[in-house]
């Protein structure tokens, strides 16, 4: 191919040998820095540039612009490319070398490299007397000389420093261009970007193997390829046979006949008719860029002589799998069909075998044949390695027949009005050409439609009483070059609509199984039959078939013969039936997340026997309860979140177990934080919660610091085992497990939608406590009887501002408090210098419980403050600072 350059001058890297130092040089490191950032800055540019390639980008044109080169892409943007120094000169441009007289540096076309040439000692072994630098014309590189003294000459020594003279260069290849940027300073390396110059564009392009089509294998299955293809053709990949047409096929008159009939492939002399290996006619290819669609590509098999093989090759096809097709291959994989080319004619069959193989020489008796081999070639010229071969193997199969029709070989086939019905080979590969014949009088009877190929359609019944069949002849040519004829009969079904679908409905699974079901009208099938039908319908059905399938998730294969649903209709006899009902009995669970449809066949004999008359089609869904539903949050206690602010109460306070120190256990119940939670387990519905287990505190996992009680359970709670690292902080609850009616499973992305979180905390802690007013609790100094704290002095509360009492209050005969939530409260004063706090006073029936305040001897009225801790029945204490004021001379 010849390449067309576009280029820009790279700042030379030039080492020049010598035996001296240089001299008269200036100081390199601001040009070395200042080339170092370029160097960084292409490389962003070249990332920006793959970039554009990956995202699809394609390039319309590439010029050289002052001192860079701008890329124009296929949206009218453009990238620019920066040189580090100059832009002179194409690959070959002359190149003018000189040395500057003042900094004695190399000169190339007038611009000072920045590489001191002259030697120390200034003598023709080095610098100024040296032999001027030269390309060698082999490598493009620069050449540097030094004087060899025993030669007497001076020999040059190839620098490995490139001269095609560019930071940037671009190679035009045909269908893309090749951007090749510096990745040093001396430019010895270069980066490449394939840009392409369309959007399909390819990069890279590997023959893997072929694939097995035939039932005996796996369908679908990659075999690699041989390689050992060159060696000898027993190790071919592509088996192939041939007839080639002689004057004994031509002659024959069933030929002659073929030959005369019109528009039919006409049968030559020297005709090659050829066939490789059925079942691994796919070669299996991966292309780059693994996101181009090679479907819209064409290829083609070349030798090294650039000669075409007389094959053809089909529309690749994305090959993701196993059986597993779309329509852009995900992963570059892809299936490319390989028959034989038609129509062209050979001297003789070694002439048709010359193009696959180079035949022995029999003067040699260590010679052998020699396969031919070939690459995958795509039509703008991108090519494989050549490891592609073919042998011939006069074994190989070239016959056909017909045997059927869609598929069935038995007796008289049966073919349903409007449905397109296709002639059914054991060898198809084998057939070069074939039609159909009818009897002109079965056209207009049946409706027959029909153009060319082996295709056709009946349109209509001869009568409305009898249901006689009409046979098909099938001419054809198959690749042993014999004509064949083969009569196939045919029975048109008597039927009066084809498939009638109804809307999908959906059954909402409930407990009662008499209500797990749907029914639907059948006017649309009515609609479907039309008046006359209809009435034809009405006097010839006698029976009906059910088979609900499931259809599989992403595909149109279904599941055949799913149990336990049944379908009946609102009248006894089917002649008068108006509606269709479909059931889900107690004992069957299906997938609830799949979805299904009844398919009802209707005849006009007792057991479905006879024709199909026709049939409807019911889809249907099932559904659960959401576990949302299930597990309905309480507002309160969620505001609107997935976290759970978990206050715990009395009820789990007073049935927690408690410590040798009489501390509860910090326990919150679900049921508290969920609506009617009960009923979310009624009817053997489970669900079971679990801490998740990848969470932490820190380096502490959570399900260490925390655990459920009763985990699948309406009465589960959490209870913190440390409370220290638990307390308050929000816990992720997960459901592992869930069963609607302990039959239908929630799947796991259902599980994960319900998951919540929930945060433990104490009323108490979380409340306030404070004065009474607001204000410093006031005590007189002089007045040991009067100097208390009492009750009234303070208003505690819980975290939703309910009042509680800090004193024991008497109740059933004892000083007790009066909140079940406290454990105890103490008073001490934080400056003892002022006042200090006595022992706390029990109630008594005619007393109030209260804390004697001892005044100091203090000079003026003076503030304190006192520490008030209250305790709760969990362990967690609130403390607060309320000051107190000593009134001294009142």
């Amino acid at each position: 191919m010849n390449k067309k350059f576009l280029s820009a001058i790279l700042f030379g890297a030039l080492m020049v040998s010598s035996t001296g130092t240089f001299v008269s040089c200036k100081d390199y490191d601001e040009d070395i820095d200042r080339i170092d950032n370029t160097l960084n800055d292409l490389k962003s540019k070249l990332d920006a540039l793959q970039t554009k390639v990956d995202a699809g980008k394609y390039v319309t044109n590439i010029t050289k612009a002052g001192d860079g080169i701008t890329i124009t892409w296929n949206d009218n943007s453009t990238s620019t490319i920066e040189t580090i120094k100059g832009d002179k000169g194409d690959k070959g441009d002359a190149v003018e070398i000189s040395i500057d007289p003042t900094t004695k540096n190399w000169i190339i076309d007038g611009e000072d490299t920045g590489i001191c040439a002259q030697g120390k000692d200034g003598n023709s072994t080095n610098g100024v007397s040296a032999k001027s630098p030269s390309i060698d014309a082999t490598t493009g590189n620069w050449v540097v000389y030094a004087w060899d003294a025993d030669k007497q000459e001076y020999v040059g020594t190839d620098t490995g420093v490139s001269a095609k003279g560019a930071s940037a260069y671009v190679v035009d290849e045909g269908n893309y261009y090749t951007l090749n940027v510096a990745a040093d300073k001396a430019g010895t390396s270069y980066t490449t970007v394939k840009l392409p110059k369309s959007p399909t564009v390819i990069t890279e392009i590997e023959v893997l193997g072929y694939l097995y089509t035939l039932d005996s294998y796996e369908d679908g299955k990659w075999v690699p390829m041989n390689v050992d293809v060159v060696a000898n053709t027993t190790y071919s990949n592509f088996i192939y046979n041939f007839t080639l047409v002689d004057d004994a096929i031509l002659n024959a008159d069933a030929m002659k006949a073929w030959n005369k009939e019109a528009g039919v492939k006409k049968i030559i002399k020297g005709q090659a008719l050829s066939s490789v290996n059925s079942w691994g006619s796919n070669l299996l290819v991966r292309v780059a860029p693994a996101s181009l669609d090679a479907s819209q590509l064409s290829f083609k098999l070349i030798n090294s002589k650039m000669t075409e093989a007389p094959f053809v090759l089909g529309t690749p096809e994305a090959y993701n799998g196993l059986l597993s097709r779309a329509a852009v291959s995900g992963n570059g994989l892809w299936a490319i069909p390989v028959s034989a080319k038609e129509g062209m004619t050979y001297k003789d069959a070694d002439a048709y075998k010359a193009q696959f193989t180079v035949t022995r020489n029999f003067e040699d008796a260590s010679s052998y044949d020699q396969a031919i081999v070939f690459a995958l070639q795509e039509k703008d010229g991108f090519a494989t390695n050549y490891n592609l071969a073919f042998a011939y193997n006069q074994n190989l199969n070239l016959d056909a027949n017909a045997i059927g029709i869609n598929e069935t070989t038995d007796g008289s086939v049966p073919v349903e009005l409007g449905e397109t019905n296709t002639v059914t080979f054991d060898n198809i590969e084998n057939v070069y050409d074939a039609h159909l014949h009818f009897n002109e009088a079965d056209v207009i009877r049946w409706g027959i439609e029909y153009t060319d190929g082996i295709s056709f359609k009946v349109t209509k019944l001869a009568d409305q009483i009898t249901v006689p069949s009409f046979s098909v002849n099938v001419h054809y040519v198959t690749l042993k070059g014999e004509v064949k004829k083969t009569t196939l009969s045919v029975q048109p079904a008597k039927a009066y609509a084809g498939i009638t679908e109804l809307a999908s409905n959906n059954i909402a699974i409930v407990k009662d199984q008499t209500k797990n079901n749907f029914e639907a009208s059948l006017a649309p099938m009515f609609t479907d039959l039309g008046t006359n039908n209809t009435a034809l319908w009405k006097s010839d059905v006698e029976s009906h078939k059910v088979t609900v399938y499931r259809v599989k998730s992403g595909t149109e294969t279904e599941d055949t013969s799913i149990s336990g649903v049944t379908v009946t209709f609102d009248k006894k006899e089917l002649k008068d039936i108006t509606k269709v009902k479909v059931s889900i009995d107690g004992a069957t669970v299906l997938d609830h997340t799949k979805n299904y449809y009844a398919l009802i066949e209707f005849y006009d004999e007792a057991n479905t026997t006879g024709n199909k008359l026709n049939t409807v089609k019911a889809p249907f869904t099932i559904s659960i309860p959401s576990l949302a539903s299930l597990l309905v949050k309480e507002e309160a206690v969620f505001t609107g979140t997935t976290l759970a602010k978990a206050y715990m109460n009395s009820e789990d306070a007073e049935a927690a177990t408690e410590n040798d120190k009489g501390i509860k256990a910090s326990t919150y119940s679900f049921k508290y934080a969920f609506k009617n939670f009960a009923d979310a387990f009624k009817d053997g519905t489970t669900i079971t919660f679990a801490i998740n287990a990848d969470q932490k505190f820190g380096n502490d996992k959570v399900s260490t610091l925390a655990k459920l009680n009763n985990a699948n359970a309406a009465g589960v709670q959490i209870e913190l085992t440390n409370n220290e690292k638990a307390y308050n902080k929000a816990i992720n609850i997960d459901i592992t497990a869930a069963s609607y009616l302990g039959k239908y499973t929630y799947t796991k992305e259902e599980r994960e939608a319900a998951a919540f979180s929930i945060q433990v905390m104490s009323p108490i802690e979380r409340g306030t406590v404070d004065s009474a007013t607001g204000s410093a609790i006031e005590v007189e100094a002089t007045d040991l009887s009067k100097a208390k704290l009492v009750e009234s002095d303070f208003k505690a509360t819980t975290y939703n501002t309910v009042a509680y009492h800090i004193f024991p209050e008497w109740i059933s005969n004892a000083s007790a408090f009066a909140s079940v939530y406290i454990k105890d409260v103490a008073f001490k004063s934080e400056n003892e210098n002022v006042f200090k706090v006595g022992t706390r006073v029990a109630a008594t029936a005619k007393a109030a419980s209260y804390v004697p305040v001892e005044p100091m001897n203090i000079a003026q009225t003076t503030v304190a403050p006192v520490k008030v801790t209250v305790t709760d029945v969990w362990g967690y204490v609130k403390d607060a600072s309320i000051d107190v004021k000593v009134i001294v001379n009142k």
